[in-house]
């Protein structure tokens, strides 16, 4: 049992003063031992103590003060209980190191926390009589904010580290003097070196060591960290702590020391040069081989390591912040030493995102999207990101969006077979665990990874790749946090065989007095609405109307044309049957995301609402365009051009496409067409005029009579060679030769050239026109 009397004599501790430091300085006024003072203090059991026990209770009592001792304290010294608390180290508990408080010590692997010995600063030591401040004790303090100078490692004489262990308290101790015990002293006498006298290094007040150590105080003040990387995500002073203990510890571990001589003065470099001295048994720091895993034994190694640590912290955003890592640390053949899968304990997202950011150079388009590395705080993947990525997927089409599609895709190449399915997979992996190709073969897509680099590194290219980056990455949030109105998954897996039967389609026609054609027409329309309704490719359909040829799919990206608005309202009714026949009855036909996400971004494609849709349509109805080429007459791509018609048709002009073909039927019947177009090779133009009907018309009577013939060979076969070198020896034109064949000049130039038949003979017209000339 300890008993507790008031001193005759009390002393005030300083601000900032430890606790072993002021009850020293209280029994050096009393003149008596520490041990008879901490005895009347009830902190020690009168009566010779054991030699290990007394270490061990006067460093726990300046790490914790257990609240009955610090009444009792209260109560003898006068001293308040909240300055007794402030005088350990529980002072800085969670914010610059832990304790485990049934131990009473501080955590030394974890944010830097010093268990035993403190630094100090001769002239803090000079100016209060020797008493120290509770602040050198920490592993983030290494500069002296009034004296601008380095604190000191260790005695000048004994080379040790003062107050690693408890001092014998038995003995009468002077303030300031060093109080380790003299080796092979069987008295076990005390070195007695006035620490005053200790050399130190100078520092600029203005220089970046005495800046650091700046921050890290005000850190510590406030228990919180609100600068560069931190003003938009402020961090509590432990995560804090965290984060620059992870990054001094890579600095100091791979910065080669020419890099770190432009963020650090040459005497910090200096110091943190030289080689450790010996170990002096249990009184020297702990040897380790890695600078960072524990606090640094000296003050110029933190300083180094800090210092050039808070460079990069100091930076306005994370990719700043990562490219100055990187150029720290980046070897001589270009590997940069880091790895995204390791974690550090106690470290904020804010230092992943630096790692992330230093990474991003080096990772793969998929690992970008992984690891969000263009988002203004880079972050790995959540718990749990592969079941959010297959949550995401049953929100999205395999095809994205049209709108989103048009947008995000540059307006060269064909989007819909390679950039558009690459899009829905690219959406899916932001953020998520999920390979590539297991996004792909759930969306049903039949692009590998391979086909979605080559688009990624096609956009990259660009430079378009960031800002498209960011457009998935806004939509993906959008989707997380929502809930779309379609269920694509089972959209994926409904039976589209039965998907707009023949009698239903001709029913339509008939009911809207549209030209049902033929076999290759409803083949196209089932195309068409199965890509609009499954949100798949066409070539995952149903083997009955998949397109299968590149002429198929090459004349689908063309169908659009003939859609009108009642066309498509009928087949808008039929598509929200066949759904409720397959039990889907609570979802709309079509959704899509709003396009407004995309504000503020540069996206290389088009806005399907800022196309002229009056101009649209009059290219298609009046000048009887395709939609390649109405694209190529708005300046657009030729899919913004397809999206915009599958929602807004072009109306009914005045004479119909189907009824030009039913004219063209009349005046062509399939033996007369086989004959013109096959065994006299008529142009597809002299065909329609002479059957008064566009040449529109007339292709897709080709297609529905199912005819095809191969180009020069068997359109010479009509032309009688004698006739051709009768007539050119006449004096005839290949124009006029032409025009009376039905074929080009240019045909019948070819089938001169190609048989040796000369021009005009002198004397002939021709002949007589050039030498008039």
């Amino acid at each position: 049992m300890t008993h507790t009397r008031s001193l005759p004599v009390r002393l005030a501790p300083r601000p900032g003063e430890a606790l072993d430091s002021w009850w020293e300085a209280l029994a050096h006024r009393l003149g008596s031992t520490t041990a008879d003072v901490l005895t009347s203090l009830g902190l020690l059991p009168p009566g010779p103590s054991s030699p290990g026990l007394v270490p061990g209770v006067l460093n726990g009592l300046v790490t914790l003060l257990e609240p009955d001792r610090a009444s009792a304290l209260a109560w003898a010294t006068g001293i308040d209980e909240v300055a007794l608390h402030a005088m350990t180290l529980a002072r800085y508990d969670q914010r610059a190191l832990l304790i485990d408080r049934q131990r009473r010590r501080v955590v030394s692997r974890y944010v830097w926390g010093r268990s035993r010995g403190s630094r100090f600063c001769p002239g803090c030591l000079s100016e209060s009589g020797g008493r120290w401040q509770l602040r050198w004790r920490l592993g983030w303090s290494f500069v002296c904010p009034e004296h601008h100078q380095l604190l000191a490692d260790t005695c000048p004489r004994c080379h040790r580290t003062p107050r690693h262990m408890a001092a014998n308290v038995r003995r009468l101790l002077v303030p300031g003097q060093c109080h380790n015990p003299v080796e092979a002293d069987p008295a076990r006498s005390r070195c007695g070196h006035p620490l005053e006298a200790a050399e130190v290094l100078p520092l600029s007040p203005g220089g970046p060591v005495v800046r650091a150590q700046a921050v890290i105080d005000e850190v510590i003040s406030s228990g919180q960290a609100r600068f560069g990387l931190y003003r938009d995500s402020p961090q509590p002073a432990l995560a804090f702590f965290g984060d620059l203990r992870a990054l001094a510890s890579v600095l100091l571990f791979r910065t080669p020391e020419h890099r770190l001589g432009g963020l650090v003065p040459a005497g910090i470099l200096a110091l943190h040069r030289q080689p450790a001295g010996e170990r002096r048994w249990h009184l020297g720091p702990v040897p380790h081989l890695r600078h960072g895993r524990l606090a640094p034994a000296r003050a110029a190694t933190a300083a180094a390591g800090l210092t050039a640590a808070l460079h990069v912290l100091s930076q306005s955003d994370p990719r700043q912040a990562g490219a100055a890592l990187r150029g720290l640390i980046t070897g001589p053949g270009g590997d940069i030493p880091l790895k995204c899968g390791h974690r550090w304990r106690h470290a904020s997202p804010v230092w992943d995102a630096v790692q992330l950011a230093a990474l991003a150079p080096r990772f793969k388009h998929s690992d970008q999207l992984r690891f969000r590395t263009h988002d203004a705080m880079p972050r790995r993947p959540a718990l749990g990101a592969a079941s959010l990525a297959m949550r995401r997927a049953r929100k999205v089409p395999s095809l994205l969006w049209p709108a989103w599609s048009a947008r995000l895709s540059p307006p060269g190449g064909a989007i819909a077979r390679t950039m558009r399915p690459a899009l829905t997979c690219f959406l899916v992996l932001v953020g998520s665990t999920s390979r590539f190709g297991a996004v792909s073969q759930h969306l049903r897509l039949g692009i590998g990874e391979l086909g979605a680099s080559k688009a990624a590194l096609r956009l990259s290219s660009q430079g378009w790749w960031r800002e498209i980056y960011l457009a998935l990455s806004r939509l993906a949030d959008h989707l997380d946090q929502t809930e779309p109105p379609i269920d694509y998954d089972r959209r994926r897996t409904l039976d589209y065989t039965g998907l707009l039967p023949h009698s239903a389609w001709q029913g339509l026609c008939r009911e809207l007095g549209f030209d049902a054609g033929g076999a290759r027409r409803h083949q196209f329309v089932r195309a068409l609405m199965f890509e609009r309704v499954s949100g798949l490719p066409v070539s995952q359909a149903p083997p009955a109307y998949a397109p299968t040829t590149s002429d198929q799919r090459t004349r689908l990206r063309t169908f659009e044309t003939i859609l009108t608005p009642r066309l498509v309202h009928g087949l808008d009714a039929l598509a929200l049957g066949f759904l409720a026949r397959q039990g889907v009855r609570d979802e709309p036909l079509t959704w899509q995301p709003p396009i407004s996400l995309l504000g503020g971004l540069e996206l290389p494609g088009f806005d399907l609402d800022k196309i002229d849709r009056d101009a649209l349509h009059a290219l298609i109805r009046v000048r009887e365009m395709t939609t390649a080429q109405a694209a190529v007459e708005l300046r657009v791509s030729h899919d913004a051009v397809r999206f915009v018609l599958q929602d807004h048709p072009a109306p009914d002009s005045g004479v119909r496409r189907g009824e030009s073909v039913r004219a063209a039927r009349v005046a062509l019947p399939r033996d007369l067409f086989v004959r013109l177009f096959l065994d006299e090779c008529r142009p597809l133009s002299w065909i329609a005029a002479h059957a008064g009907v566009s040449v529109d018309a007339i292709k897709l009577l080709v297609l529905e009579y199912g005819l095809t013939r191969d180009g020069k060979a068997t359109k010479s076969g009509r032309v009688d060679l004698r006739w051709l070198r009768e007539e050119r020896a006449a004096g005839r034109t290949y124009r006029e030769l032409g025009a009376e064949m039905g074929l080009s000049g240019a045909m019948i130039g070819y089938l001169a050239r190609r048989h040796g038949i000369p021009g005009p003979r002198s004397g002939s017209r021709a002949g007589s026109r050039r030498s008039i000339s």
